[in-house]
């Protein structure tokens, strides 16, 4: 996992489960902060189901220890919203949060 501008590997894992194009099952270590890394592997699910002539997507993250920094999971929201845009206009999300690794100007 990763982001050019971010100048190093954010996170790592393996595809543990495919099943297309309904199901992705993956391992992730953060590697951000020195934090984040001594947590672990945890796993990430991906589901997809069809609805009408959409679909639904369904992103579970767990194997997550009890007292995981907020850091580890706290982000999903930003990324799927910053992927939701992605997809339906070709552009990247502005938000604060989504500006971390962008060059500055």
């Amino acid at each position: 996992m990763g982001y050019p501008e971010a100048g190093f590997v954010l996170g790592e894992g393996e595809n543990l489960e495919i099943d297309p194009p309904r199901r992705l099952v993956q391992s992730m270590t953060a590697l951000w902060s020195d934090e984040v890394r001594s947590e672990g592997a945890t796993r990430i699910t991906w589901e997809i189901e069809p609805v009408g002539d959409s679909c639904r997507l369904t992103v579970m993250h767990d194997q997550l220890p009890p007292d995981a920094p907020a850091e580890l999971y706290g982000g999903w929201p930003m990324i799927l919203s910053g992927l939701k845009t992605w997809l339906e206009t070709g552009q990247t999300l502005t938000t604060p949060g989504s500006l971390m690794y962008q060059p500055q100007q």
